[in-house]
């Protein structure tokens, strides 16, 4: 029942994390003030709302700092589940930002549209936008990696976010070619476009942070599995049901399983925390396990 080490350095990945939340919020001024002046000398709506999105990048960098720094504080007497929520509540926090400050971009591009105001971007524009794209593709690839080994809702949030930048700058560099070609009125366009596309993004981290929030208990894949390793345990007869939500990066259990009823009950005591020991080698992000004996 030995399981296979499989966890990676968590103070190296905290580190990187730390990092990469840093270099992004430097990265992100940077292009949103580019973008933001390239956006208006060269009259591209898109970059403009590319710009407001790395903007909305770097409050939501600051945001995930302060989750990540308070998330990790140590259960006590007040909160005895830990503050891991505050997490769920900057993923809340990230997605408003960012659906309030989309929802302005569209309304002006759907005024640009209807006013027929078109203009041929510079093409210093489409460079502007392949080199946001690359800045962003390395912050999401870190960013994504530290939210799955610390399994952090904030940073997971975050690299969906850069993720988002990727693609809304990869949409201005082919609407400024296109825009050369002629069709005048695809710039604007794609600024809607690349404005639903952040909504429906921000609308999902919204829903996942106020599952968080409320929690909801995790995929039944998940209960699935976690109840098959649980009657793997020798000793253990059958398991009831199994309950998991997550606080934080941490997943809390709730178990009910029967045991031999002419067991001691310092046998039960020892086949419970031999259920603890194989379930936390097997995920490292379990923490907290509550589990109660039914009777047969």
């Amino acid at each position: 029942m030995k399981a296979e080490p499989k966890v990676k350095n968590l103070a190296k990945c905290e580190s990187c994390a730390r990092k990469t939340i840093f270099a992004g919020i430097l990265a992100n001024i940077f292009l949103a003030a580019f973008k933001l002046f390239v956006g208006f000398m060269g009259r591209s709506r898109a970059l403009i709302g590319s710009g407001l999105c790395n903007l909305s990048d770097v409050i939501s960098s600051i945001v995930v700092i302060i989750g990540v720094k308070y998330s990790k504080k140590p259960a006590d007497g007040r909160y005895p589940y830990g503050y891991g929520k505050v997490e769920f509540i900057c993923q809340v926090v990230m997605s408003v930002i960012m659906i309030l400050g989309t929802a302005a971009l569209i309304l002006s591009s759907f005024i640009v549209i209807a006013k027929r105001i078109f203009v041929v971007q510079h093409v210093v524009v489409f460079f502007v936008a392949i080199l946001s794209a690359v800045i962003s593709a390395f912050i999401y690839k870190f960013s994504h990696c530290g939210g799955e080994e610390l399994n952090s809702p904030s940073l997971k949030a975050h690299a969906e976010h850069n993720k988002i930048d990727v693609i809304s700058s990869l949409l201005v560099a082919i609407g400024v070619v296109v825009t050369h070609m002629g069709l005048h009125w695809v710039d604007p366009v794609i600024a809607i476009f690349e404005c639903a596309h952040v909504l429906h993004a921000s609308v999902g981290i919204l829903q996942n942070g106020l599952r968080g929030m409320v929690d909801r208990n995790l995929p039944e894949d998940y209960l699935n599995k976690i109840k098959t390793l649980v009657q793997t345990v020798k000793g253990v007869s059958a398991v009831k049901h199994v309950r998991a939500r997550q606080t934080g990066r941490q997943i809390v259990l709730d178990i009910a399983m029967q045991m031999d009823p002419d067991i001691t009950v310092m046998e039960a005591k020892r086949i419970n925390q031999s259920v603890r020991a194989f379930l936390r080698s097997e995920d490292k992000h379990i923490g907290h396990i509550s589990i109660v004996d039914v009777p047969v």
